[in-house]
Parts: structure tokens; sequence; C-alpha cells
């Protein structure tokens, strides 16, 4: 009796054949492009003679529908028809179903095959192939879906040795379709958030503790080019003296710790940085943790107001430029909070500006002062 290359004639599985495929399944955890090479693999080592299919398939009851994810000795159009007209809707399906999640299923045990070969699936697409049995293992539920791999074939072949190899690779795959779902759904995250990271004003930088640079936005080559910072080494550097002070005395500070200071690119131009350190996130990996960010650190972005809106308002009221940014900011929406952080000087100097502010321009509010400016000709 051909009890398959898995077994060595003893009921044992061949364990060097079953390591290399578990290792293989690993692998396609990371990389799901490698399934169906993957299913080729374990038919060839396991499968008896002719039974040569096998595919990954989340199915769904509630609308019926099937996913596949990966699959071979399937022709390309199978999956589309199987999709829309089979799926949910066949014996091997329902019976399938309810099955306890990593048990081997031979369909010989839920139904005869006499039943079968007299439902639609076999009579109008399976026949063609003689495909009247199949052993199937239910991987993982998610609502009205569930994920099986499925073995089909011609039925009069003996498949213990295929049962005992799939019984032993089986949690295998399990955790390997789990570890894929954790992986897309960081990568999401992290697309979601990168995405959010380009879309605002600000270049916004992620660091190591040591100042090397994790992940940075597009907006940070902007003030790269304007002399704003350097990334030599992958490490971030200001190249104005004391911004460079200001970010070496926030990476040796205890988390949670923030600073927002000024500092200024080769022209000269002033550019607001807020920063903060953050305790160092770690993850565990294969090959010991993986570190994240310590240091976060935003340079420029909306809240700094135009030169040229700074000096028309300088001039049009007889204010100093510090009265003026102020008064520019206060106009785009900030608060007297935020400028005070922003300049790195306290509330009380602020409030001590803007009365200067208020004298000069003759408004009593902070509410009059943003109506007069918006109504200043451009």
């Amino acid at each position: 009796m051909d009890e398959g290359p898995a077994s060595n004639g003893h009921d044992q599985p061949d364990w060097p054949v079953l390591d290399a495929l578990i290792g293989r399944i690993y692998e396609s955890a990371l990389d799901p492009a490698l399934w169906d090479d993957t299913l080729t693999q374990i038919t060839s080592a396991l499968s008896p003679l002719e039974w040569d299919l096998a595919f990954l398939i989340w199915e769904r009851t509630q609308p019926p529908g099937a996913r596949f994810v990966g699959s071979t000795g399937l022709a390309e159009w199978v999956p589309s028809i199987y999709g829309s007209v089979y799926a949910a809707n066949n014996p091997w399906s329902r019976l399938i179903a309810p099955s306890r999640s990593g048990t081997v299923i031979d369909t010989d045990e839920l139904l005869s095959r006499e039943e079968f070969t007299a439902s639609p699936l076999y009579r109008d697409f399976l026949s063609r192939w003689g495909l009247n049995r199949a052993l199937a293992v239910v991987l993982d539920r998610r609502g009205s879906e569930r994920l099986a791999l499925v073995l089909p074939g011609p039925g009069e072949r003996d498949l213990d040795g295929l049962r005992r190899g799939l019984r032993v690779l089986a949690p295998h795959i399990q955790r390997a379709v789990r570890i894929s779902h954790r992986i897309a759904e960081a990568d999401l995250r992290a697309d979601a958030a990168l995405a959010a990271a380009d879309r605002t004003a600000s270049a916004i930088l992620c660091l190591a503790p040591d100042l090397t640079v994790i992940t940075a936005n597009r907006h940070v080559a902007r003030y790269e080019a304007a002399g704003v910072i350097g990334l030599a080494g992958g490490r971030l550097a200001f190249t104005h003296s004391a911004g460079q002070r200001e970010l070496q005395a926030l990476a040796a500070a205890t988390p949670p710790a923030g600073a927002a200071f000024t500092t200024f690119d080769r022209d000269g131009a002033q550019v607001a940085a807020v920063g903060a350190r953050v305790p160092v996130q770690t993850a565990r990996a294969l090959g010991g943790s993986v570190e994240g960010a310590g240091l976060i650190i935003s340079l420029g972005g909306g809240g700094e107001p135009r030169t040229l809106e700074i000096n028309r308002v300088a001039a049009w009221f007889g204010l100093t430029p510090s009265e003026a940014r102020l008064a520019s900011g206060l106009a785009a929406g900030s608060s007297l909070q935020d400028y005070c952080m922003l300049r790195n000087v306290s509330l009380n100097a602020g409030r001590f500006l803007l009365k200067g502010v208020f004298r000069k321009t003759e408004v009593t509010s902070q509410a009059q002062l943003v109506a007069l400016i918006s109504r200043l000709p451009q």
C-alpha cells in the first residue's frame, strides 16, 4: 500500500521532510506570495499519486463567497468559478464548516461518495477530474468566514501518510496564518502613520536615543536642503549650535520630556522645533528584541507665520518683530500658550508682549486683534 513519502513504514512521519515543510510554512507567513509554492511542496512530499491539488481558502456564508490565499494544481479560472457559483453552497463546505479548528477531516467520513457525486459541485464541476474525496483542515475563523486547507483527489488512493503529515503541519499553518495577519495589521498601521505624517505641514522625524533616524516624512528633505539639519551617517544634527544643544539635552533627558525651541537655516531664517523624549518601546523578535523610537522631532509647519505676513503687520502698526510675530500667530489661529511654547518663553513674558501689541494696535482683546489684522489690505 502506498503510504506516501512522509511515512517510514512504521506509522511514523519522516521528520526531516516535515521539518523542511514547517520551515517553508513560516517563510510563507512572512511572504504570502510563497503559499503557492509551499502547497506544491506539501503535496509533492506527502500526497499519493494523482493527489496533486491543494488550496488555502477563506470561505464565507453570508453572503456566500471565497478568497483563495494560495493554491497548487488549479487552473487560473477555477477560483473565480468556485467563488461565484459553489462557495458555501456544496456538501463539503456545509459539513466541514462546523468542524473543530485543527482537526484533519476526511470527507468520506462526513457523507458517502454516492451522495457527493449526486451534488451539483461534483456533477457539474469536479466530475471532469474525478475529484470525489478530500482531506481538509479548518485553520481559522473570523465572523462568518473560515479558512481551510483543502486537498481533493480521486477517492481510491490510500491517504494514511497524507493524513498523518497534515496532523503535524496543521498547527504550524494555523500559527503562520496568525503571524501573517498580525504582520499585515502592523504594516497597515505603519502605512497609515506614515501617510498621516506626510500630510502634515511639518517635518517629522522619529529617532533612536543615539539620534539615528528611524523614520522621516517627506518634508524632512526640505529642511536638510535649507541647511537647518544634517543627516550624516543616518543621525540627525542641527547645523545651528543652539539647536544642536537643545537636541542633545533632550536626548539625554529622562522620559517623558519635551522641548520647544528656535533654530535657524543657513540664511539666518528662524525655524520652530518641537521635540519629545519618550520611553523606548521594544518588541521581541527572532534573534533578539527590536527597539523603537526614543525621540520625536517636528520642524516648522503651520504654526510658524510667514515672514512676509510678519513684516507687513510690523510695518502697518509699528510693532517690534517679536510683537508682530505674536500678532500674526494669533491671527493665524494659534493661542498665546502656543506662541510661548514655540518661542520657548514664559507665559508671563508672552502676556507682557501682548499688552504692547494691544496698546499699539488700539484694541483690548485678542478677538479684536484678529479681526483688525484680517481687514488689512493685501
